[in-house]
């Protein structure tokens, strides 16, 4: 069992493939020496693989990456998709981002008519099919740990769609109320995908409160709603 902070390490890991004990001690603002503990618990449960100074991201885990953060704060990601019900009506074309937290919205649109959703997500367009609501994908090169597709093909064909409302989960929300990312290419498909919408709903669990990541998303301010479990 994994305690929060190296939860979030397994993240940072898988989305950086490669980081420093340096670089994970200031992103979460612990000591080495607690960076270190974490990582020998990790290495010894198969998570990550330890090097001098650092981690590497374990294939075996990169693989399963999103069925595992599928069941990772499971309890705080269907509140979150409870209170993010409330902003969705009929008719509606809905941006979901890539995220396991977003995934969980999914099960809730079997309550609305009409419903088009866009996204880059090829696992989120499996879960739909079976619920045989619209779902548009965005083309672009296959993005594996993410189950998602991203690139410049990606971010143009974003580029000539509107919604009605996108609903984002970033990787933390700083103190300062950017919404960050650790990974480039999916940060940069959501700021696309976010430009095009009408309203922008941000959702987070508390444990990514107090983070930030090295790709903006946007900033707190604008979101039209902002919903914290």
């Amino acid at each position: 069992m994994l305690n929060e902070r190296q939860n979030r390490i397994l993240e940072i890991t898988e989305k950086r493939k490669r980081v420093s004990v340096e670089f994970l001690a200031k992103t979460l603002y612990v000591s080495e020496m607690t960076v270190r503990r974490d990582l020998q618990k990790m290495d010894r449960e198969g998570l990550i693989k330890r090097y001098h100074g650092g981690a590497l991201a374990c294939e075996d885990y990169i693989d399963y990456s999103f069925d595992l953060r599928m069941r990772m704060n499971e309890k705080e990601k269907k509140k979150l998709a409870a209170e993010a019900q409330k902003h969705i009506r009929d008719g509606q074309t809905i941006f979901l981002h890539c995220s396991s937290t977003c995934a969980y919205i999914i099960p809730c649109l079997k309550n609305y008519k009409n419903i088009t959703v866009v996204t880059n997500s090829v696992q989120f367009l499996l879960m739909l099919s079976k619920m045989n609501i619209r779902c548009i994908l965005a083309g672009g090169e296959y993005y594996g740990s993410e189950r998602c597709l991203v690139g410049r093909a990606t971010e143009n064909f974003l580029r000539s769609i509107n919604t009605d409302i996108a609903f984002v989960s970033g990787s933390g929300i700083s103190d300062d109320g950017a919404v960050t990312d650790g990974d480039e290419a999916t940060a940069e498909i959501t700021k696309v995908a976010i430009k095009n919408t009408s309203k922008l709903v941000l959702l987070s669990d508390s444990s990514k409160l107090g983070f930030k990541y090295t790709y903006n998303i946007c900033h707190k301010d604008d979101a039209d709603a902002i919903i914290i479990i």
